[in-house]
């Protein structure tokens, strides 16, 4: 039976999976055909069958031979996740080194190696508890079923014959020891606990401040924004309103000057040689006055 796919890290070529069990090859073998399959697979296939499992071409056991070279080197490059993964393990590693890694992986499950065995009686209860590797030394420290229990025989722990279990020093004061330890450990997680509890209140209150400052900031850039935009559109305003102003005295300008060059060509009419009446009041000269109008015209051009 070949590797779960769903332990391995990155793609998996076609070419590297089993044809009998569909999953990544486990001591791959080859057919003639250069069909691959793992070594229990095509063994118990061929047990019953004489051809390939593929193609169905005519295949006995002589006929197997080691994967290529290639394919092997593949295979031995795989990623793939330890076995233990659901124990606790987060080890990927090539495929190459994965026994080597579950033979020495600390979540490994081992049963536990107390038989029960009484000195008196030498009758066996074996402990049916599995722990993992890292785990089981302090399990057989507290384990039920450690031949130092004494049960109305010679106690190997204290070398003391009792009539009973209950009446065992050595059994009493371990217990109470590890009732101590439980206890204690219970309080260590206890306070563990209320200073993440405390760490996250005060980490939230900074936060939810940290927030309101922020926001407090947003809206002032926002009023500042608005009050320069409206500042602006007055300006924008203010400077057509000018340019109007200009475009109209500009205009004027050039009505008063073609006024001015119209009364400069029309010819001067005689004098008459009469005496001339009584002064009156004089009337205005249109030509001076068409120059006064276009000095202020200018003035206020220059002004704008």
């Amino acid at each position: 039976m070949g590797y779960d796919l769903e332990r391995f890290v990155g793609y998996v070529n076609e070419g590297l999976l089993c044809c009998v069990c569909r999953a990544v090859l486990e001591d791959p073998l080859q057919a003639p055909c250069e069909h691959a399959f793992c070594s229990s697979c095509i063994h118990a296939w061929l047990l019953h069958r004489s051809t390939c499992p593929e193609d169905r071409l005519p295949l006995d056991v002589a006929a197997l031979r080691p994967l290529h070279r290639y394919m092997r080197n593949d295979l031995a490059r795989l990623q793939v996740r330890c076995v233990y993964g659901p124990q606790g393990c987060e080890v990927i590693c090539a495929l190459e080194s994965l026994r080597r890694h579950e033979q020495q992986c600390d979540f490994a499950l081992l049963s536990c190696s107390n038989d029960g065995t009484h000195t008196h009686t030498l009758t066996l209860d074996c402990c049916p508890v599995q722990v993992s590797r890292r785990s089981l030394e302090a399990h057989l420290c507290v384990c039920e079923h450690r031949s130092g229990v004494c049960a109305g025989a010679v106690c190997v722990c204290c070398s003391l014959t009792h009539p009973d279990e209950a009446q065992c020093k050595c059994v009493s004061e371990l217990r109470a020891e590890l009732h101590y330890l439980r206890a204690e450990l219970d309080c260590k997680v206890e306070e563990v606990r209320h200073e993440m509890e405390s760490r996250l209140d005060s980490q939230r209150r900074h936060m939810v401040q940290k927030e309101s400052l922020l926001k407090s900031e947003v809206d002032d850039l926002k009023g500042q924004l608005s009050r320069m935009m409206s500042d602006v559109r007055v300006l924008l305003g203010a400077e057509r309103a000018r340019r109007q102003e200009l475009e109209r005295a500009e205009l004027e300008k050039a009505e008063l000057l073609e006024l001015l060059k119209k009364e400069g060509l029309r010819p001067t009419p005689p004098t008459p040689t009469a005496t001339p009446p009584a002064e009156g009041p004089r009337k205005p000269n249109p030509r001076s006055s068409a120059l006064d109008c276009i000095k202020r015209k200018t003035n206020e051009v220059a002004l704008i």
